[in-house]
């Protein structure tokens, strides 16, 4: 079998953990050397079992099955950036936000705000819909948005999250 070898049951484990992660947090999670990491993710995508997709900066890594669809990764690769999990958390929270608003509430330039918001845009996780000279933003689908950073939570490490999904719990249990 595909996974008879610890280190590829390592791999193959801390991908489903951590849907589009990429070769540098695996290897710093599971503290290989990058060739030996590459030549088993070589080894499994092979075999069908895990997926890499390319986004803009990086490999990511999926295990390929039924759970996540390609809507799915494409949200979980921009919720592995940083910046674009609070402007989504933000958006969630306070649908219609402006980009002065969102650079404000995220502690970013409007200008890195304006870049990451054009991305999600292109992608079709977030809308923006034109009002004169301002412009607000929301989340196409902010309960599946939401529900995959509250499913994934512990792969990002985000104090800032902990909070949003504290949060978002409450609002459901009302």
């Amino acid at each position: 079998m595909e996974l008879d070898l610890d280190t590829r049951k390592r791999i193959f484990e801390a991908i489903r953990a951590s849907p589009g992660i990429h070769l540098r947090e695996l290897e710093r999670c599971l503290s290989m050397a990058v060739g030996s990491l590459q030549y088993h993710l070589h080894y499994l995508e092979k075999r069908n079992l895990i997926l890499q997709i390319k986004d803009e900066q990086f490999v990511r890594y999926f295990i390929k099955d039924k759970e996540l669809d390609a809507n799915d990764r494409k949200v979980l690769s921009f919720l592995r950036k940083k910046a674009c999990r609070h402007i989504l958390m933000s958006l969630i929270e306070e649908p219609g936000m402006n980009n002065k608003d969102l650079s404000s509430a995220i502690s970013l330039s409007p200008s890195t705000v304006s870049w990451h918001l054009n991305k999600l845009v292109a992608s079709g996780i977030v809308q923006k819909t034109v009002n004169g000279r301002e412009s607000n933003f929301e989340v196409v689908d902010a309960d599946n948005v939401a529900g995959l950073m509250i499913t994934y939570k512990g792969s990002f490490f985000d104090k800032l999250l902990d909070n949003f999904i504290e949060m978002w719990e409450l609002e459901r249990k009302k």
